[in-house]
């Protein structure tokens, strides 16, 4: 018994950096620092809401290439008028757009929008021109 809660101490204590860098974030950017910061992008990320990891390419005019472990999807990257990211993708015609408040973080950006949806990037490539399907699987 003694083994189990070491073992579940241990995994607790393991996960503490990644609740760290979840908590981490500078105030909510504009809709200018995020224009100036989201297009020609390439982000890789993970989003605690849903327990999955996650790629993204943003093109400079918008148009993205998102990967999930159901697959990628075409999509488009726009700022609302009140300076949130807000995605729309194929799947329904762009139809529906997911919003977020974003923050800088240490590793990119934060990602927080309706119904505690966040998603947090690990790692942003800058000077992207375009985006293939190729380039995001692996």
């Amino acid at each position: 018994m003694r083994a189990i809660f070491v073992g579940l101490l241990l995994a607790g204590l393991s996960g503490a950096p990644a609740l760290a860098q979840l908590a981490k974030g500078g105030p909510v950017m504009t809709g200018e620092q995020l224009k100036a910061s989201l297009f020609g992008i390439e982000m890789t990320g993970f989003s605690p809401s849903y327990n999955f990891a996650w790629r993204e390419c943003i093109e400079p005019g918008g148009g993205t290439l998102y990967e999930t472990p159901a697959g990628i999807l075409k999509g488009r990257l726009t700022i609302s008028a009140n300076g949130q990211a807000c995605f729309a993708y194929e799947d329904d015609g762009y139809a529906t757009a997911a919003c977020y408040q974003t923050r800088k973080t240490d590793k990119g950006f934060r990602f927080d929008g309706d119904f505690d949806s966040v998603f947090v990037t690990t790692k942003v490539v800058t000077g992207i021109q375009s985006c293939k399907k190729q380039d995001l699987i692996g």
